[in-house]
Order: C-alpha cells, then structure tokens, then sequence
C-alpha cells in the first residue's frame, strides 16, 4: 500500500505539476498532501494527510521527481 501511495504522488507530479507548489521544507499539493523534503533525501516523508515513512528507494524516485518539478517550475516562469 505504501508503494502505491508514493507511484500515485510522482504520477501525479509528472502529470499535474502546477498542482504542486515547493518551498524549503515542504512541497505542498492543492488537495493537502504535504511532503516533508527540508533535511535532503534521507529525511523525506510524507506528513499529510497521514505520516508516512518512505524506503530508500523510493526516497531516491522522489528526489529524482522533485528536481524535474522544480525544472519544470523555472522553466515555465
């Protein structure tokens, strides 16, 4: 169940990136889903709607998602 939660996030992010909004400690989407990302990769955990610990693996997909937002969010600017 896990897994899923996070596939549906980066889906998500891929897909819907003006959903998302980034700042140092958080990326935020409109529907409440808060991601902690403030302590780099290893700190990564999902806070909303309920704490959620990430695998290693994962955490790596995330970052990886997240730096594409965040290009994409520069280059759309």
């Amino acid at each position: 169940m896990r897994a899923d939660n996070l596939n549906v996030i980066l889906h998500n992010m891929a897909r819907n990136p003006d959903d998302w909004r980034l700042d140092e400690f958080h990326a935020h989407h409109k529907s409440g889903v808060n991601i902690w990302i403030g302590n780099g990769v290893f700190g990564y955990h999902i806070e909303k709607p309920q704490y959620q610990e990430i695998g290693l693996i994962d955490k790596f997909k995330l970052h990886r998602q997240l730096k594409l937002l965040l290009e994409n969010k520069k280059t759309a600017s």
